[in-house]
């Protein structure tokens, strides 16, 4: 069944956005107010000196559930064309990183981590996160996240002047609570957290009957 909206409008009423035509920051722009709700990633790695890095990134999502992996796009440092980003360098030299998935009340802190800061600054610190040992990684987990997602890089596709990392997923942690017994979750109790366009986020959350 079609929407009212639906049969009133003809294709040439839409509007057209030819890529090829686009610059590289229009696109993004049109993709994420395109492809919204998308979860959230918040890596954590550290760098081969030890400086713990924090990073949200939404260009995110699960790639494959057998084997477990996670697939995320990393793009260049924002304002220096072809720098690498400190969470990319950081999981070239170590193999290994951690996607944290936050909640709402956390998201001032996933703000404070987007901040572009130098490779020797802390963003656990920065981000005032507690920083606890993962399981089988050397990176760290974040203690207020939902669920850490302990990861080993799998592969890397270089798209254009993005990164897609795959990550095999070792192992996960999750607040005490969050998951049933058979792996449910009550997402209206947990609110995670949702990227829109521009600054915006989402929590709302709101059950379907089916």
């Amino acid at each position: 069944m079609t929407s009212q909206v639906g049969d009133s409008l003809e294709l040439t009423d839409r509007t057209r956005h030819d890529i090829d035509s686009m610059s590289s920051g229009d696109v993004y722009k049109l993709l994420s107010c395109a492809v919204q709700p998308r979860p959230i990633a918040w890596i954590s790695t550290v760098s081969g000196d030890g400086v713990r890095n924090l990073a949200p990134f939404s260009f995110f999502n699960v790639a494959s559930r057998n084997p477990a992996t996670l697939m995320i796009s990393i793009g260049e440092r924002i304002g220096s064309p072809g720098e690498l980003k400190d969470t990319l360098v950081n999981i070239r030299d170590t193999g290994e990183f951690v996607v944290n998935i936050p909640s709402a009340d956390t998201v001032d802190a996933v703000t404070a981590s987007f901040a572009t800061v130098d490779a020797e600054i802390d963003e656990f610190e920065l981000s005032q996160m507690t920083a606890v040992p993962s399981v089988s990684v050397s990176a760290p987990s974040v203690l207020e996240s939902l669920v850490s997602l302990e990861c080993r890089t799998l592969q890397e596709i270089t798209l254009g002047s993005d990164t897609l990392v795959l990550g095999t997923v070792t192992t996960v942690t999750s607040r005490p609570g969050l998951l049933t017994s058979d792996l449910h979750v009550d997402t209206l109790q947990h609110r995670f957290l949702g990227r829109l366009a521009g600054p915006f986020y989402t929590t709302d959350m709101n059950r379907v009957a089916q």
